[in-house]
């Protein structure tokens, strides 16, 4: 029961994004969908805050989870709609959501106990905290810059569930890229759910403060991305993406607190994190904006959220629990571990270096031919069950 509530951002990401993504590519104005689902975000969590039963709270949180999951592809579409240049203004936007998750955990963490509070962490606080943001957020939306729909097409339950997006899955190449970052996105949940109970175990003290490291070289990165991906190219960058992250878990497998070297691989290992997702997720979504035909290109964020964040990220929670219980747990501790944790790690650095070499093998769009797939109206006939 304890795991449910971390399951609800997949669980949502499976349901909303797309769904949200088809019907603001058609009919709304996208910074009026961002501000609708904050305000329905901070009722949501407001009144989140003030259950007292798990079986009050846990729907309320699915559904404030519904509101927020859906913002990611808004916010990307947004931001890729507005700015002049997408692979130089991107990353320097949303480099300050990096900077906000930071805050967000020095505002629950740190400040309390600077200015002479208890510790805000176990009390309804934090909730309450977001509830004013979203709220906040919510009125900011509406000053953003305007983002109309670009689709006319006919709207049915095929478009409603976001099908028409799959239309671009006949790409091969935005194909492997799509299959491939479904696959990533199970091995890099295992740093979510594990990485903390790990550096705990291995004698790391203050492990979650020092994970925050990996938003700092997130912040890095994040600005450094334009030179990367216009000296590299895209192709380059997201391969690299994959290889800090198996080189990461590589790390993990040496890492221990026991010398200065492995404990320096502990924190080399937390510092990767941030290059990784930068490299491949920020990528990603520029990528699939450069892919997207101008009139789907929300859904088509939708859809790389659905399968990175919904579908691939609730399937690595599920393998990497299997993983732990069945093969890498010992009867009885060794060497003060509980866990075969470099077994663990073997594991999941071991399936990112399968996932690099085939989107190495099978992805062979170089930069200059990245263009928008081109969808005409026989194929949007086709996803609306019009041709037979």
């Amino acid at each position: 029961m304890e795991s449910l509530p971390y399951a609800c951002t997949a669980i949502a990401a499976i349901l909303s994004p797309i769904l949200v993504g088809s019907i603001t590519d058609r009919f709304f104005s996208a910074q009026k969908v961002l501000a609708v689902l904050m305000f329905a975000g901070a009722l949501l969590m407001y009144f989140a805050a003030q259950q007292t039963t798990f079986a009050g709270f846990f729907p309320l949180l699915l559904a404030y989870s519904l509101t927020y999951m859906p913002t990611i592809a808004l916010t990307n579409s947004i931001a890729f709609a507005n700015v002049p240049d997408v692979e130089r203004d991107f990353p320097r936007i949303r480099v300050m959501g990096t900077i906000g998750w930071i805050a967000s955990g020095l505002a629950c963490g740190f400040l309390p106990q600077i200015l002479g509070y208890a510790d805000i962490s176990p009390t309804n606080i934090p909730l309450l905290i977001t509830a004013g943001s979203s709220a906040l957020l919510g009125v900011f939306a509406f000053f953003l810059p305007d983002t109309p729909p670009k689709s006319t097409g006919k709207m049915d339950i095929k478009v409603m569930l976001g099908l028409d997006a799959l239309i671009l899955l006949r790409d091969k190449n935005f194909l492997v890229f799509f299959f491939c970052s479904f696959l990533f996105a199970m091995p890099l949940a295992f740093y979510y759910i594990f990485a903390n109970g790990y550096l705990t175990e291995v004698g790391m003290k203050n492990a979650t403060g020092w994970m925050t490291l990996g938003q700092f070289s997130e912040i890095f990165f994040m600005l450094a991305l334009p030179f990367f991906t216009k000296r590299f190219g895209i192709k380059k960058v997201l391969l690299l993406g994959l290889v800090t992250a198996a080189i990461r878990y590589g790390f993990f497998i040496y890492g221990s607190a026991d010398e200065y070297f492995t404990y320096a691989l502990l924190f080399l290992g937390i510092l990767l994190h941030g290059v990784s997702y930068d490299f491949y997720y920020v990528t990603a979504y520029i990528y699939v904006d450069k892919k997207a035909p101008v009139h789907m290109r929300t859904a088509a964020q939708g859809l790389i959220t659905l399968c990175c964040q919904g579908f691939g990220s609730l399937l690595g929670y599920r393998l990497g629990g299997v993983m732990m219980e069945k093969m890498f747990a010992y009867q009885e501790p060794v060497n003060g571990l509980t866990f075969n944790w470099s077994g663990m790690w073997t594991f999941g650095a071991v399936m990112i270096a399968i996932i690099a070499v085939l989107f190495m093998i099978f992805f062979r769009e170089s930069d200059n031919e990245i263009t928008a797939i081109k969808v005409d109206d026989r194929d949007i006939a086709l996803t609306q069950g019009e041709v037979k």
